[in-house]
């Protein structure tokens, strides 16, 4: 299993993908997926099977299947939301999803 981190980069709509080494703790550019709607807060599940993105100027969040090998993201769906979220936080059991403005 892959060993990622994931950081919104809100001003450029992205999302970049970093591998980590475990045994160094370094970093390493994988890539970069375009979110538009400004991403911002994000949330993976306990599974670490899904990560969750707030998207601050489309009041939506989106959510993306983690490739277990790879740490690389294919988008699942999109729902929309009263404002843009600043906090996403899943569920102990990974059922519901949190989101505070």
């Amino acid at each position: 299993m892959a060993h990622c981190m994931y950081v919104s980069l809100q001003d450029d709509d992205k999302v970049l993908v970093f591998s980590i080494d475990t045994q160094t703790g370094n970093l390493t550019p994988k890539g970069e997926i375009p979110v538009s709607g400004a991403p911002s807060a994000l949330a993976i599940s306990p599974d670490r099977k899904v990560l969750y993105v707030g998207h601050r100027n489309s009041n939506e969040i989106s959510s993306y299947r983690i490739d277990q090998d790879s740490g690389g993201l294919a988008q699942n769906g999109i729902v929309s939301v009263e404002a843009g979220p600043t906090f996403l936080s899943t569920d102990r059991n990974g059922r519901f999803l949190l989101a505070a403005y």
